[in-house]
């Protein structure tokens, strides 16, 4: 079981990481029961990552005036299974990249990092929605204040393919592409699926 110290441990390594902070890996596990845990990391994240979506639900239909009908129910779940696979589809992908590049090794440290950078950067994302919630910011300015969450996304993800991972710049890059394309590539098909033309009730 992952303990409170674990995931303060864990946010405080995914932050000093974002700081280029050489310290950063003595917050890890970097065991494979450290591995199992970090996997509380994106299981905390579902919560955060409910709220949100619950928050752009409620921006797409009173700020963006979307011309269909969507339900709560359906837009909420597409949101959680879309990432649920990518998560999925991203991190065994990742594995043979690893060993085609010859990281192999390093993908433990990787899969630990990106696990509790997971918590980290939707934290960061979500912050900015609370007051619009609360009906203290206007969506126009949530939105805005939560585009440096997106480069604070794209930073991790860079530095960990780079120092944790230890891939060169060329294929650090395609990675981060790669985790953009396959992200919105699954968000597109699913809403498609489920969501054009009135979604689920």
């Amino acid at each position: 079981m992952t303990s409170v110290s674990e995931i303060t441990n864990g946010l405080t390594g995914a932050w000093r990481i974002v700081k280029r902070e050489e310290s950063a890996r003595e917050c890890f596990d970097l065991s494979a029961d450290g591995a199992l845990r970090s996997f509380t990391g994106l299981a905390l994240s579902l919560p955060i990552l409910f709220f949100t979506a619950a928050a752009l639900w409620q921006i797409a239909q009173s700020e963006l005036q979307i011309s269909f009908e969507v339900s709560f129910g359906a837009f909420i779940a597409v949101e959680i299974v879309s990432t649920l696979i990518y998560w999925a589809l991203f991190l065994a992908a990742m594995l043979r990249v690893a060993r085609a590049l010859n990281l192999g090794p390093n993908f433990t440290a990787y899969l630990i990092t990106y696990n509790w950078g997971v918590l980290l950067t939707s934290a960061a994302f979500a912050l900015p929605l609370i007051p619009y919630s609360l009906g203290l910011l206007p969506a126009g300015g949530a939105m805005v204040l939560s585009l440096p969450a997106l480069a604070l996304l794209g930073w991790y993800r860079w530095q960990i393919a780079r120092t944790v991972l230890g891939a060169e710049p060329g294929p650090a890059a395609a990675i981060l592409i790669f985790d953009l394309v396959l992200s919105l590539s699954i968000d597109q098909l699913l809403g498609a699926i489920f969501l054009t033309g009135g979604g689920l009730s």
